[in-house]
């Protein structure tokens, strides 16, 4: 009996290991335990704690926080940015730095505008110039323009002198050109420009039409010729005659086809026709053979009829 009962507690040295194992890890548990549970009643007594004395002064932190907070703003409001303040005052466009322009109302895009003008070499002479600015109302330039003041360097000369530069005689107005009286006639083959610029009606640009074209011409031999010269009215023939018309002749048998063209009555094709036909049956005789050709009409052999020669 006794022997059976040692043998029933008889442990290899394999299982007092193991069992010395477990016992191991139950000791560890337990401590655990016991460890975890005095620190959730240390947590709970200074919860205790916390919601006497410190809860109250958290609350009146809290308070404090709230007195010295901004009137009007509660929590979860944003506050509002502060509405800049503007001002007017004289200033010149040319030469204001930035805070300035800024303080008359101007937005910073505006400033950068200003600035970029003036680096490129751009100036405001006059105050009227300032409202080219980008962007600029027609508010803020009527409240401005009282204001800007443009510094002498800045001004155009005639601005500053505009009777004249003191100590510089003024430029004397041009004497008034003379004009023809009326009933007066003018050989329009024999008067050159000076002449021409005493008809009334007719200046320095009209009077060298009018020569250019006679020279094209070889002469006018007509006075309503005149009429072909571009911008001359037809109430300027009254002013003028043809006396003895200086001709210079068209060779229609020796010119060539870009001398011929030159003449205000002949173009390009016609120039060719009368070439190439003296090439094949020789001279032209008369005005009659170009009638053959239809790149002549009546009419334009009627305006040439003063003006050819079929001299060889």
């Amino acid at each position: 009996m006794g022997r059976g009962w040692r043998d029933f507690f008889y442990f290899s040295k394999a299982d007092r290991r193991v069992l010395l194992l477990l016992a191991g890890v139950l000791l560890g548990v337990a401590l655990s335990a016991l460890f975890f549970w005095r620190f959730g009643e240390q947590e709970v007594v200074g919860s205790h704690e916390w919601n006497g004395e410190n809860a109250a002064k958290y609350a009146a932190f809290m308070d404090s926080l709230q007195a010295d907070s901004p009137r009007g703003c509660s929590s979860g409001s944003f506050r509002q940015p502060e509405e800049r303040v503007v001002e007017t005052f004289s200033f010149d466009p040319n030469t204001a730095d930035s805070t300035t322009l800024l303080r008359l109302g101007l937005s910073p895009w505006q400033v950068r505008n200003i600035y970029k003008y003036r680096a490129r070499g751009g100036r405001y002479h006059r105050p009227e110039d300032f409202s080219r600015l980008y962007g600029l109302t027609k508010g803020d330039y009527d409240r401005l323009r009282p204001y800007i003041r443009i510094a002498d360097e800045f001004k155009l000369m005639s601005d500053l002198y505009p009777q004249g530069m003191p100590g510089h005689d003024s430029v004397e107005a041009r004497p008034r050109q003379e004009k023809f009286a009326a009933g007066t006639l003018v050989d329009l083959n024999a008067a050159d420009t000076a002449m021409l610029k005493k008809v009334p009606g007719i200046g320095s640009y009209r009077a060298r039409q009018i020569v250019n074209y006679r020279n094209r011409l070889g002469g006018f031999a007509t006075v309503g010729q005149l009429a072909e010269v571009e911008g001359v009215p037809d109430t300027l023939s009254r002013w003028f005659m043809v006396g003895e018309a200086v001709m210079r002749p068209l060779h229609v048998n020796r010119m060539s086809v870009n001398e011929l063209r030159r003449h205000p009555y002949l173009d390009f094709y016609q120039s060719r026709v009368i070439v190439e036909h003296r090439r094949k049956f020789g001279p032209i005789k008369d005005l009659q053979t170009l009638s053959l050709y239809e790149e002549f009409a009546p009419s334009d052999l009627e305006r040439l009829q003063p003006y050819v020669n079929f001299d060889e």
